[in-house]
């Protein structure tokens, strides 16, 4: 996952070079009172030295090598923390949505919102076949860190990285004889939800 960031980074970057040259240029030949600084960063934003051109290519080639290991990589073969590197990136996303800090999931039962912060990944997650993924996670309810949730998320490679398609409410927290315990709503039999009444 560090490497698709890395890449993005590039490509964007590859993008960005030579607006940001062109504006250092402007910004060191802007205060020529003659006009002959107009000339000069003109002629500079057009021609880049050698050792920008170096810096492009060395980018360029990077990026393009990079492509060439996403697209060839087996959909089956993301590791247990590629898949943990995902399921952070993705929640630290939808953490920074809305309520920062705060992770809501609506409950598909009762349409309640809640807000949630995160505790951890289970171990282990699970490979379902096909560039399918699968994560289980803890999280507490704002102010009750006793109080937790087991969400599941599944991922799919898409683009040569793994995104989450679905999260569903797993295990509600009840409490039982003075203490939290988790309850779930359905198994899986065969990798399938069997839901529990």
């Amino acid at each position: 996952m560090q490497s698709e960031r890395i890449k993005w980074l590039l490509h964007k970057g590859l993008i960005a070079l030579p607006i940001i040259l062109v504006l250092v240029l402007l910004a060191r030949c802007g205060g020529e009172p003659d006009g002959s600084g107009e000339q000069a960063s003109t002629d500079q934003a057009t021609e880049p030295n050698s050792e920008q051109n170096d810096a492009t290519e060395e980018n360029r080639d990077q990026a393009q090598a990079e492509d060439t290991q996403t697209e060839e990589r087996d959909p089956e073969s993301f590791t247990a923390e590629e898949i943990k590197a995902a399921m952070r990136e993705h929640i630290e996303n939808r953490t920074q949505m809305g309520n920062p800090g705060v992770f809501e999931i609506t409950d598909p039962r009762t349409s309640q919102t809640l807000e949630l912060r995160f505790q951890k990944i289970h171990d282990p997650v699970r490979t379902m076949g096909d560039g399918h993924y699968f994560a289980c996670t803890n999280f507490a309810a704002i102010g009750d860190p006793y109080k937790t949730y087991d969400l599941d998320f599944w991922l799919q490679v898409h683009d040569g990285e793994l995104v989450v398609y679905d999260e569903n409410v797993h295990k509600l927290p009840v409490h039982k004889h003075g203490e939290w315990v988790q309850q779930p709503r359905y198994n899986f039999v065969d990798d399938r939800i069997n839901l529990l009444r």
